[in-house]
């Protein structure tokens, strides 16, 4: 079996489970090649037995980088491919809402899985709920997951499709209603804008490399930034300067509710048996956000509190 995995990745935690996916995929004797998003030929998926994808969640989804590259995929009627994604608390629709994308380009998702991250959000505190994952054990999980699914699709070349991996449910009430607030129409308005200050800037191209849909310009008169814009804020947390800023404030203050929110949602988890606390919470000084760590450093004083 030729199996490729496809993954995007920004602090590496992605790539951590694509590999180990890939690890496991190897050990069961087939082949694996693990590729970038940006990368990928659309058209030549077809030469694979089983293809994976696999992505961060961003605002309880796949990022839209992500869903671009699935709507622009040809037809794959009867081909096989798992999703997997990393996320901090709370995983959302991701893996449902990639399902239902891919099914529509008449692909058949035969597995699924989930691997806690770090989150490095630049309004969040560092440590933060899930600091420490993924550890050595949910990379030996997503390894096992690897084994499965390759295991799977050899079955289902003989006719036996009793190893599919079905989705879990999303056990969140209110991921549904949230996901109102976070549309490719609403983000733009609800989210700080992002500047350049020039007289900090040294132009040294680290934020363009960073943005992942080519939406910076650092050459261009005025500056580019944000054209196009996920709401990644890579570019944010690489500027070695802190010369990419933003008015933090609003979302500084949405903080300690959405902290709760996940602080439930974790726990409940652990009491599922699906989470394991490498962090004590009651130590996250939740006022002092990376943002605001990373401008200490390099010797700026808040602009956003």
């Amino acid at each position: 079996m030729k199996t490729l995995i496809i993954r995007f990745s920004q602090t590496g935690n992605t790539n951590k489970v694509a590999n180990s996916i890939a690890d496991g995929i190897k050990e069961e004797g087939d082949s694996c090649l693990v590729t970038d998003l940006d990368s990928v030929d659309r058209n030549s998926l077809g030469d694979y037995d089983m293809v994976g994808l696999g992505c961060p969640v961003f605002y309880l989804q796949e990022p839209y980088n992500v869903r671009d590259f699935i709507e622009g995929l040809p037809q794959y009627p009867g081909k096989d491919w798992f999703v997997f994604c990393s996320h901090a608390s709370v995983m959302g629709v991701t893996l449902h809402s990639m399902t239902e994308r891919l099914e529509k380009k008449g692909i058949r998702i035969i597995g699924s899985h989930h691997t806690y991250a770090d989150a490095t959000l630049p309004f969040y505190p560092h440590p933060t709920l899930t600091t420490g994952h993924p550890d050595t054990q949910d990379l030996q999980e997503a390894k096992t997951f690897g084994q499965k699914i390759a295991l799977c699709c050899r079955d289902i070349a003989t006719g036996d499709t009793s190893g599919i991996i079905g989705l879990e449910p999303i056990p969140e009430d209110w991921v549904e209603g949230d996901l109102r607030m976070y549309t490719r129409e609403m983000l733009p308005k609800i989210m700080p804008s992002l500047s350049i200050d020039m007289e900090t800037c040294s132009e040294c191209g680290e934020c363009e490399e960073a943005c992942p849909v080519d939406g910076i310009d650092i050459a261009a008169e005025p500056r580019k930034i944000q054209d196009p814009c996920i709401y990644c804020w890579n570019c944010v947390k690489v500027c070695p300067t802190c010369s990419i800023e933003a008015d933090f404030k609003l979302v500084d203050s949405l903080v300690p509710g959405f902290y709760e929110r996940y602080l439930q949602s974790l726990q409940a988890a652990e009491a599922r048996g699906e989470y394991r606390w490498l962090i004590d919470h009651e130590t996250i000084n939740i006022d002092d956000s990376l943002y605001k760590q990373s401008r200490r450093k390099v010797g700026k004083k808040d602009n956003d509190s």
